[in-house]
């Protein structure tokens, strides 16, 4: 095979376990086709390379579109990046941002042929037993299902190849074009089942990242609710994709509503909670902000079900600009909407009309609920939560004045989310103002890397770790987690089901894990009118999973599937106003703002524009060249 001396090369350079040292290679000169399954060794070294195409998430910050281009993001870098193009309107055919044809399309189509390979021939292996050849070939079936699960949730249905063995950049692939949606997610189903059956609960935590029983069941549950809801289910009765058709004249997409997809979504979420293999973070004896904040610190919690092991560049740039010793970047911000649909302490949410038109992204009418206590305006000494935990820092030293609008907040909010004027430490590094104003320690004017917004994400970032070279740490990336299935499994029951008492149990097991109060009638509970209202429990649910997943790649999907991206991803980006050269108390930095507004016409910084042709991404001119009579994207 003739791709295998690079194939191993690249397996020894993006390891997911924690432990590599079993892993020393052969050189590549004694690694071919006819021998590399001879050994046990270099045969898991080959079951490495197949984990390899899965996509990054930390390290593609700055360039992707995964967590930054939806509603809860924003990002200063400019350039031909994937995400810029994309909300900006910029993304066609022939464009090649980094990321856009390799990482959501032919990495993908890489990973599926090398992990059909191994499958064919791991057996050849006689240092194996045949548990173990058993296992590894469930550990690339799953890997198989996986990536064609990236394909089709990025791409729509794309040419699906099941177990031939083909290298799309070796052969003619005339004769080849798009299959429907159920035919590939009926076979994805299909082989996580199978895969579930050999793959064992745990590896143990010298193996972090490696694929289990669970981790296949809750793939499952996850493509088959992205497949019951609008998007993929009827399209709301829109009919955008209607008509797509592929060389053959079959349908590609699923053009009638089918109400039985929501019960066979809920019923996979159901088998994933039975397994009793996971549980929600949930230590009582610690504040519910550190609470929170230790899921996404601790390397093996027991809230993952499938994790990615990645290197900690998600900090670098996302901590304040120029904190440590290689100035981390601090340009991928957070925006005022995900700002608001974090609820106060008593769980109530602050602004109304988070939904309504007329709320536009944070910029038009603000419908305060004065049940919740939040107030715009005015200010409060306030001893931010996030920053009383740190142990390097002294409550007594941490009281600020900060701008009502964070005072009284739920922990989750401080465990998300930085604003300007607040402590921050980053091991012995200990800033006491945080300025992400213009001309600021940290803002535009200073530097060419700033949040746009005025505000930083927190997620993931460990106190502990000061920014510099060696010390930003690694991140098992949570692919999926339980507050994932937990929330599937509501959703998908409340469409079905919606007086269900499994939504109360399994929602409030979330809002309690976050300290804040739940959802029902009676002392100490709220928006118990809501209960049982299929309408509003979908409202309510679609906000506490954008505030509980926020920064973890799910949001830009999540608008796609439920198709409210045209509303809720076009238009003002708002923030501060971080034009302004200060951050004084009820200043003009505190007001919302465009982004646009700040920095006028051009680039990056434009309003957003989705059209109803980017729920998927355009197939790539060279592959329509490649593969004649390829069925195109709507609209592309």
């Amino acid at each position: 095979m003739k791709k295998i001396f690079a194939i191993l090369s690249l397996a020894s350079t993006m390891l997911i376990w924690s432990c590599d040292s079993y892993l020393d290679r052969q050189p590549d000169d004694q690694l071919t086709s006819e021998n590399v399954f001879q050994k046990q060794k270099s045969t898991f070294q080959y079951l490495v390379n197949c984990y390899s195409f899965i996509p990054g998430f930390s390290l593609n910050v700055g360039y992707d579109i995964r967590e930054i281009a939806s509603d809860e993001g924003s990002c200063a870098f400019t350039g031909n990046r994937f995400f810029a193009l994309a909300n900006h309107g910029g993304l066609s055919a022939a464009t090649s941002p980094t990321h856009f044809r390799t990482t959501y399309y032919q990495y993908l189509y890489y990973g599926i042929r090398e992990s059909t390979f191994f499958m064919r021939n791991v057996d050849r292996c006689k240092e194996l037993t045949d548990i173990q050849v058993r296992q590894m070939q469930a550990e690339a079936r799953f890997l198989r299902a996986y990536y064609y699960m990236e394909l089709i949730t990025w791409n729509g249905p794309v040419v699906f190849l099941g177990d031939e063995l083909v290298d799309f950049n070796d052969r003619n692939l005339s004769e080849y074009d798009r299959s429907d949606w159920m035919t590939i997610v009926n076979w994805i189903c299909n082989e996580l089942d199978d895969a579930a059956e050999d793959l064992p609960l745990d590896w143990g935590s010298n193996y972090l990242g490696r694929a289990t029983k669970g981790a296949a069941m809750a793939l499952k549950a996850r493509l088959l609710t992205y497949s019951a809801r609008p998007l993929l289910n009827g399209q709301n009765g829109r009919g955008i994709y209607d008509n797509l058709r592929n060389k053959d004249g079959n349908l590609v997409f699923c053009t009638t509503y089918d109400a039985t997809k929501w019960k066979t979504a809920a019923d996979a979420c159901k088998d994933v909670i039975d397994l009793n293999v996971y549980n929600l973070v949930d230590d009582r004896t610690l504040d519910p902000v550190l609470n929170y904040h230790n899921i996404f610190i601790s390397k093996n919690s027991s809230e993952l079900i499938f994790s990615k092991q990645e290197s900690g560049n998600w900090r670098q740039m996302t901590m304040p600009c120029q904190i440590g010793t290689t100035k981390s970047y601090g340009g991928c911000g957070a925006t005022q909407k995900l700002v608001d649909h974090f609820a106060m302490a008593n769980g109530r949410y602050p602004i109304r009309n988070l939904e309504d038109d007329n709320y536009k992204n944070g910029l038009g009418v603000i419908d305060i609920d004065p049940q919740s206590g939040y107030k715009e305006t005015g200010y409060t000494s306030m001893v931010n939560k996030y920053w009383q935990l740190c142990p390097q820092n002294s409550p007594q030293q941490g009281a600020v004045n900060t701008m009502n609008m964070y005072v009284g907040r739920e922990p989750r909010f401080y465990a998300n989310i930085v604003w300007s004027g607040q402590r921050y430490t980053a091991g012995n590094t200990v800033v006491n103002e945080i300025q992400l104003f213009r001309g600021g320690s940290n803002g535009p004017g200073t530097f060419q890397n700033y949040s746009p917004t005025g505000y930083l994400p927190l997620k993931f970032n460990d106190p502990d770790k000061d920014g510099t070279t060696s010390d930003y740490g690694s991140i098992s990336w949570p692919i999926i987690r339980y507050a994932d299935i937990l929330l599937y499994y509501i959703e998908c029951l409340n469409e079905y089901d919606p007086t269900n008492s499994d939504i109360l149990k399994y929602w409030n097991m979330i809002r309690s894990r976050a300290g804040v109060p739940e959802i029902g009638s009676g002392s100490g509970k709220v928006y118990g009118e809501i209960v049982g209202d299929k309408d509003l429990q979908r409202k309510f649910i679609r906000r506490e999973r954008m505030v509980e997943m926020c920064f973890e790649g799910s949001r830009y999907i999540d608008c796609n599937t439920w198709m409210i991206s045209e509303k809720q991803n076009s238009g003002a980006v708002v923030g501060c106003n971080i034009n302004i050269t200060n951050h004084e108390l009820e200043g003009n930095y505190w007001k919302r703002t465009s982004i646009f507004d700040c920095f006028g016409e051009g680039g990056f910084m434009t309003e957003r524009v989705f059209k109803v042709k980017n729920y998927f991404l355009p197939i790539n001119q060279e592959e329509l060249d490649r593969v004649p009579g390829y069925t195109q994207n709507l609209g592309w």
